[in-house]
């Protein structure tokens, strides 16, 4: 016995098979995006272990300069200190040899002017 279909039962024969297509094509979206997400999950682990390792060599990086800076801070405090002597004893040594140098110089002179006046004289 063949049975014939009637126009409604084609119609849900239709709508069963376009139901069947769109389920058949979300699974293949749905295995497709499941792909993706692994693979975006694989992507961001990898680039957190890349991070980590370039956030531990800037913190080794900043440390090494962190001791440089501090080696740099002694050595300008070093110089401000030699400088600061060194002012000092440049202030001491002109305080000290200022007045008998003038005298010297004075005696000097004086003694030159009055050897011409005993050459003239004489």
């Amino acid at each position: 016995m063949i049975a014939t279909i009637t126009a409604s039962g084609a119609v849900a024969i239709g709508v069963a098979a376009m139901s069947t297509v769109v389920v058949a094509v979300l699974v293949g979206a749905a295995v497709s995006l499941r792909r993706s997400a692994l693979e975006l999950q694989a992507l961001a682990d990898e680039l957190a272990d890349h991070a980590s390792l370039v956030l531990g060599d800037a913190e080794d990086t900043i440390a090494r300069a962190r001791g440089e800076l501090q080696r740099v801070d002694d050595l300008v405090g070093s110089a401000e200190a030699i400088t600061e002597t060194v002012g000092s004893a440049s202030r001491l040594a002109h305080a000290a040899l200022a007045t008998p140098l003038i005298k010297v110089m004075a005696i000097g002179a004086g003694t030159a002017r009055a050897g011409k006046r005993m050459r003239k004289a004489g």
